[in-house]
């Protein structure tokens, strides 16, 4: 799918729903770009490697992410990085602010990319949702699906290995962020992932070091299930890259 076509799809408009349709479509994803749109507020362009918040910081804000990414990381005593999250075109940052009585960020967000995001407070999102209960029904499932990855992740941890959680990430990619119609109709052409990834940074998501990230995505590159060119990782085959999230095995 060309950049074009995924701003269109993320873009899309939707009249305002009552909160009975939306109740009855719950878990269609929310249109989170729609309200934002209709807030007429402009997006703020980010450079690359700017922290937008740290640890701790008050949370007064919703960010709603037009283009780039963002990774949600903490650092631990050694200052090893531990990335819980990357969150790019549709997704939202800042959840705790509006579902929390403690609105301090429990994580470091940094900009992979330079990005495009629009913001508004709290306080003006709820006034909103007052008049508009359906966002409240949107936030609920925003929040869902966060947990949802949680728990996905947590489960990779505990009883998959390094290559099978390696896998699961780059399926996840492909899957949340297609640059390609073959991401969504599984059909067998090859998947650009749209963000270049090194070894680090995916070592720093799995929780595996550098040198096991390394041997894990030559295994794949070996069984011709994926393709790596400077950084730019290409999806040869999605289904035996699922198969081997799942399984451990292609």
């Amino acid at each position: 799918m060309g950049k074009a076509k995924l701003l269109e799809r993320i873009w899309r408009p939707r009249s305002k729903p009552s909160l009975k349709d939306r109740l009855e479509h719950i878990w269609e994803s929310p249109d989170f770009a729609s309200f934002f749109e209709k807030t007429k507020r402009p997006a703020c362009l980010i450079k690359k490697g700017t922290i937008i918040f740290d640890e701790s910081d008050p949370l007064e804000k919703l960010y709603f992410i037009k283009e780039g990414f963002i990774k949600l990381y903490r650092l631990s005593e050694d200052g090893r990085d531990g990335t819980s999250y990357l969150l790019g075109p549709g997704h939202i940052v800042g959840l705790r602010a509006l579902l929390s009585p403690d609105k301090s960020a429990k994580h470091n967000a940094e900009a992979l990319t330079d990005i495009k995001v629009v913001s508004i407070s709290r306080e003006e999102f709820f006034e909103h949702a007052v008049r508009d209960s359906s966002l409240l029904v949107d936030l609920l499932h925003a929040y869902i699906e966060r947990l949802d990855y949680t728990e996905q992740r947590l489960v990779g941890f505990m009883f998959t290995d390094s290559t099978a959680r390696v896998a699961h990430f780059l399926y996840d990619c492909a899957e949340r962020y297609p640059t390609s119609p073959s991401a969504t109709l599984g059909a067998g052409r090859e998947i650009v992932l749209p963000l270049k990834l090194s070894h680090q940074r995916i070592a720093d998501f799995v929780g595996s070091f550098r040198e096991t990230v390394t041997l894990s995505l030559n295994r794949l590159e070996d069984a011709k299930i994926i393709r790596i060119n400077k950084g730019e990782i290409v999806i040869c085959d999605l289904q035996k890259l699922r198969e081997y999230a799942v399984g451990g095995t292609p």
